[in-house]
């Protein structure tokens, strides 16, 4: 680019503008517009009030571009918003759709481990019977066993203890008939005795009678 100014003090103006305006509207436009410009200086020999219009202009202009590009950005902002309100609500469903599917499955496997549980515990209840109805049985069994050899026992006792009351019995019996004979002896021994010292006295008076 060829920037033909006779004057100056408009160059240092023309490159600052440029520099301003380059990062704001592109180098293109601002290039264009420097070229119009420049046109404009060669045909009609453009003084500093004239310089200070354009520049004014392009104030103007770029106050309109920046206002342009806000609402631009406040619409893309509202439209982002809105999208990004339309994606969370739609990740929102997917999201409620999955917590209902994995809790869905996860009542399942639930249900499928207590039914599990459930066959466990009635199995090893089961068990539990059968082994206690044996231990059962064979206490049962022990105890009528001991119940018999208590039996046994008791009877065996029971019959030494007659055998042995029976002896005693007999031995009683017997010490008794001899102390009923030895009493007999003693009462005959005792009373014959008695009727010799009467009739001793007797006769004994007798004889001291007078006849």
């Amino acid at each position: 680019m060829d920037f033909r100014y006779t004057p100056n003090e408009l160059m240092p103006t023309v490159l600052e503008l440029y520099e301003r305006l380059k990062p704001k509207l592109g180098e293109e436009e601002a290039r264009s517009l420097l070229e119009y410009i420049d046109t404009s200086v060669e045909h009609r020999a453009a003084s500093k009030a004239d310089v200070e219009r354009v520049e004014t202009a392009l104030k103007a202009d770029l106050e309109r571009t920046a206002t342009g590009l806000k609402a631009d950005l406040e619409r893309t902002a509202t439209a982002l918003k809105a999208d990004l309100e339309r994606m969370a609500t739609a990740l929102k469903a997917e999201l409620r759709e999955e917590i209902y599917g994995v809790e869905s499955k996860l009542r399942e496997e639930i249900r499928g481990v207590e039914s599990e549980l459930r066959e466990e515990i009635h199995g090893v209840e089961s068990k539990l019977r059968e082994e206690i109805r044996g231990v059962e049985s064979e206490l049962r069994e022990e105890i009528h066993g001991v119940e018999s050899k208590l039996r046994e026992e008791i009877s065996a006792v029971e019959s030494k203890f007659h055998e042995e009351l029976h002896r005693v019995e007999s031995s009683l019996r017997t010490e008794i008939h001899s102390v009923k004979a030895d009493l007999l002896k003693w009462s005959f021994t005792f009373w014959v005795g008695n009727v010799a010292v009467l009739a001793g006295i007797m006769f004994a008076l007798l004889r001291g009678l007078p006849r």
